[in-house]
């Protein structure tokens, strides 16, 4: 987060309105399930860092209903995001499958998906008798098309491999931009799939992006795009209230602890550390959208 930070400050637009997210895999499960220490500290800091967005991916899954239904009803001006993720008892949706963010001349809907094949069946990662995971590309079909029609651009945030991002991508063309969490078989490097312009953290997730994503209504469905990238390698020794924080952390005894509602401890303009996409600098007839991601 510290080395987050440090890009961010080199690269912001302080007269951006920012949204930031994350596409997934972004806590880890105790040993005895539920959110661990580390979990808790993300959690925290992230709402304090006031994410706006945040999509389900597999290791989030993995601390199981309980806590991701209190994750969803305690963490305050944080929407988490999941098409594809249902409870097994209802057959609705755990958290939202989408938002819809409105910046006067542009509305954009964000919308989350992981991979089924990340719980084979019999598992014991997913407890089947309260948690269901859909096909990625049927509950694309099902929400995304829907979502088109609502808004000027859709965004989606994805912890899905290449192979189903390219099927998905052919079936439901009307993605505009895609962030990934982890490995794609483009690497680091932000590629196209058709039209759809997609940008991944890589293996390591130590990759930053600052890109800039321009919606003209006259130029009708292409985007223009450009992308500035950084490494954010182990070797950054940044100052400041972040170091610190994870110094102390690091500090602490490892101690199992259950979610807990978040105060916000502090208020930024400024976009925070982790996997980001943040759109959006709105003017008539334009808009530009600032993507930044780190795993």
């Amino acid at each position: 987060m510290a080395r987050w930070a440090a890009f961010i400050a080199r690269h912001q637009n302080p007269d951006a309105a920012w949204l930031t997210v994350d596409a997934g895999n972004y806590v880890d499960r105790a040993a005895a399930g539920g959110c661990s220490d580390k979990c808790q500290f993300l959690v925290t800091s992230y709402a304090d860092l006031h994410y706006d967005v945040l999509n389900l991916g597999k290791q989030e899954v993995w601390m199981g209903y309980e806590t991701l239904v209190t994750l969803r009803d305690t963490t305050p001006n944080t929407d988490f995001i999941s098409a594809n993720l249902v409870d097994a008892k209802t057959h609705k949706p755990v958290v939202k499958p989408y938002v819809i963010k409105d910046y006067g001349s542009l509305r954009v809907g964000v919308i989350g998906l992981l991979n089924e094949a990340d719980f084979p069946p019999g598992t014991a990662l997913l407890d089947t008798n309260t948690l269901r995971i859909l096909p990625a590309v049927e509950a694309a079909k099902k929400y995304i098309p829907a979502l088109a029609r609502k808004v000027d651009a859709v965004i989606l945030l994805a912890d899905l491999p290449t192979n189903i991002l390219d099927t998905l991508l052919a079936a439901v063309p009307d993605v505009d931009f895609v962030i990934s969490s982890g490995a794609l078989r483009t690497g680091e490097q932000p590629a196209k799939i058709g039209q759809t312009q997609v940008i991944g953290t890589g293996s390591s997730g130590y990759n930053g992006h600052y890109a800039m994503l321009e919606f003209n209504p006259a130029w009708d469905d292409s985007i223009g795009f450009s992308n500035y990238q950084d490494q954010l390698g182990d070797t950054y020794d940044e100052k400041g209230l972040w170091a610190d924080r994870l110094a102390a952390f690091e500090a602490k005894p490892s101690t199992p602890q259950p979610i807990t509602p978040q105060k916000s401890l502090e208020k930024s303009k400024a976009p925070p550390p982790g996997t980001s996409v943040t759109p959006i600098k709105p003017a008539p007839g334009k808009v530009s959208t600032t993507i930044n991601d780190q795993g």
